[in-house]
Order: structure tokens, then sequence, then C-alpha cells
């Protein structure tokens, strides 16, 4: 099992709440890491809803169902069940101890329409994400985050001795991008083996996952909606663009992308909203949660298809925007992600916020930078003054730089803590 950065997390949580609760996409190892937890770290009972008889048991009588478990206990797709939630609230106020429930969902429970109780306060709620680049390599996670906020100096956050990368990393990003980071299709070696999971995984996507949801109306119009979800990632969200495209109206497709969300197929990332004495664009940026899905749904099948497609920059984004969200679901301190463009079209594609400082990302591929490349960075620096930490200029290239005493240029793979 490739071991996930989020374990001594979901563990630590076992030891503090009644209840913890393992969210994520379908297919992205959550059944396989509270199944490993239960095996070395926290003794507990495994049950799946994807059972039919077990499903029918806590659908009939979720009470009863419960009430007859020996705790602690594992749920499995719990979202199938929604009303369970309630059970274990009145379960949770009557016998209150920490680790009594380790509960999965492919649909973000805490959010359904079905569910008219929540948790909160007894609940500790994590994240997993596909695979990150430093779990596929089998390395700790990477802190280069942390140091952004702790370093004083542009040298001090790249460790004293600047790393150099290896040449070939580039191949590596490309190879991750077009895969993704879903487990199965992630450690296939045959395209064909991978192509065969991404129908699967859409098929059932579609036909079981959003009819548990939600009556969906126009199946087609919504399969069209994940093609144009893949070519349009981490561009801003224009509804009336999709509506036009896709023939839906925009009030449909609002109800749609809450689905997505929902279930984990897209995220939206918000734009930076402090008062900045300019006017910023406040519109969202739209994201696949996942390169490989994305490249799947828009026939990306080769880096020669996207390069010709003109999609390169935007997967790469998408990439980047995802690896980000996977260090900050780890991270020691909670971080607020966000990006940063002026109504006149200067921009940085990332910002990172921790307790009032901000430290700005920009993403290229290629491997050298000319002064153009920095423009937001600079131009986002000077209005946030001293709230200002560090900009980072993200490449493919092999050397880690300070350009100045605020600026660095850093290899993806020094960043993301794929140094080995």
């Amino acid at each position: 099992m490739i071991r996930r950065h989020l374990q001594p997390i979901v563990v630590d949580s076992l030891r503090h709440f009644p209840v913890v609760l393992l969210v994520g996409a379908r297919q992205v190892g959550k059944s396989t890491l509270v199944q490993e937890i239960a095996h070395s770290e926290w003794s507990g009972q495994y049950l799946t809803l994807d059972d039919r008889t077990i499903l029918d048991a806590a659908l009939t009588n979720p009470d009863g169902f419960l009430q007859a478990l020996e705790r602690p206990v594992i749920l499995d797709e719990v979202q199938r069940a929604p009303d369970l939630l309630r059970a274990v609230k009145l379960i949770v106020d009557r016998h209150r101890q920490p680790g009594m429930f380790l509960l999965t969902g492919s649909a973000n429970v805490l959010t359904l329409a079905k569910v008219s109780e929540t948790l909160a306060g007894r609940v500790a709620v994590h994240e997993l994400y596909p695979f990150s680049w430093a779990e596929l390599a089998g390395q700790r996670q990477a802190d280069f985050i942390d140091r952004l906020f702790t370093a004083t100096r542009a040298q001090d956050v790249l460790a004293r001795r600047p790393p150099r990368s290896p040449a070939e990393r580039s191949v590596e990003i490309q190879q991750l991008i077009l895969t993704g980071g879903f487990p199965p299709p992630a450690l296939m070696e045959a395209d064909s083996a991978r192509r065969t999971w991404f129908d699967s995984y859409r098929q059932t996507y579609l036909e079981r996952d959003l009819r548990d949801l939600a009556n969906i109306h126009n199946l087609p119009e919504f399969n069209r909606l994940l093609t144009m979800l893949a070519l349009r990632t981490a561009q801003l969200l224009n509804l009336s663009e999709f509506s036009r495209d896709i023939g839906l109206p925009v009030t449909t497709l609002r109800r749609y992308f809450h689905l997505l969300e929902q279930t984990y197929q897209l995220f939206l990332l918000p734009p930076y909203s402090a008062n900045l004495g300019k006017r910023l664009i406040k519109t969202p940026k739209v994201y696949a949660a996942d390169t490989g899905l994305a490249c799947y749904f828009s026939a990306g099948d080769s880096w020669q298809t996207l390069v010709r497609q003109n999609r390169v920059s935007l997967l790469v984004e998408t990439w980047v925007a995802n690896e980000l969200r996977r260090l900050l679901s780890v991270a020691s301190w909670r971080t607020h992600l966000s990006y940063w463009r002026t109504s006149t079209g200067q921009e940085v594609d990332f910002l990172l916020e921790r307790g009032g400082e901000v430290a700005g990302i920009e993403v290229k591929w290629g491997a050298g930078f000319k002064a153009q490349d920095l423009a937001g960075l600079t131009s986002c620096r000077t209005l946030l003054g001293k709230r200002w930490r560090f900009g980072i200029f993200l490449h493919n290239g092999t050397e880690a730089v300070a350009v100045d005493e605020q600026t660095l240029a850093v290899p993806f793979s020094v960043f993301f803590g794929r140094e080995g």
C-alpha cells in the first residue's frame, strides 16, 4: 500500500473526536485507507454500504442497525443511507467518547438535502484527494509552504542549499498530468487498461452515483457538461457560455455544478477578496479535480495532443491547483487558497493566505522566465505591502534561485517535495 499523507491526521482525529468523516471522490482510496487504519492503528470493524444486505438494514432501521453494532466501527459510503447521520448523532450524544465512528462518503454528506441534522461539534471532517506526486514517489509531504510563512529571507525558503531538479522531471510531470492521481489508473502501466478504467468510472458516476443523489433528466447534456468542464478547466466560471454551448438553462447548470462539487469532480477557486483599492475580478475559477479525468473527458490522450489543442498551460495549472490542495489538506496550519486578478488583466495564479500574510504563486510550463512573467507577482506585492511574504515563480526547469529578497524561481519538483 502507498502510504497516504492524510493517515496520521485521521488517526489523530480519532483520538479526539467521537466521529471522523473521510470524504472524497469515488475510487480515490478511502476504503483502502480506513481499512489500513483499522488494521494497524485503530481497532474497528469494517462495514460497507455498497453491500446490499448492509444497505437494506441501514435504510430500513438506521437506529436499530447502529445500536446492534459493536463499536468502534467503520461505515463506508455512508451517503447511500444519509439518515444514518441522525442515528449516529443520537448514539454519540448518549455515549460520547473519542473514536466511536469512522465514516466515509463519496458525496459531501454534510450538504445533502436529505440530511436533516448534521454532526456539528461532534465530527472531524477530512477530504482525501487523488495521489499527490510525493505520495506516488513514496516520499514525505513537502514543507515548502510552511517555509514560505516562517522564513525571513528568500534564500532561507530554499533551505540553505538550493536543490537542483533532475532534467527528466519534466517528462515525469507530463505523465502525471495525463494519468492523474486516482490510484487504479495512476498505478497502471498500459494506456489501454487506463482508458478502460476511465470508461468504467464515467459510466458508474453517471448511472449510479448521480442517480443516488438527484434525478438527472438530461443525462446526455450532463455528459457534455463533463467534457466542457475538462476543456475549460483553470478558467473563469462563465455559466452563460456553458448554457449557450450545452443548451441548458443557467438554473439547471447551477444545480449540475453543485452536484459536481458534491461528488468531488470539480472545485471552485475563489478570488482574493481584500479591498486593495483596485477593482478585482469576483468570479471564481473552475478546476477539474483530477487531470487524468480531464484529459480523458477532452480526448487528451497524449502530450502531443494537448500541445495541438493548445491546452498545456491549462492542464499544468490544474495539476498545480490540485497539488496545492493536497498539500494544504495536511498542512500544520490552516491556509486559504485563492487567486488574484484585476479588471485590467493583472493576475497571480494562486495566493496562499495564512494569518493575514500572503504568498503568491505564478505557474509557467517552461524553464526560463522574463520580467513580464513576474509582473503579476510584482503588482500584487506592491498592493499588499507588509502582508506580502514571498512570490514564487513555479517552472519545470532544474534550478531553484532567489530572484530578489521576496521572489523565488522554483522547479515544480522542489516545491512539491519530489527531490529524490
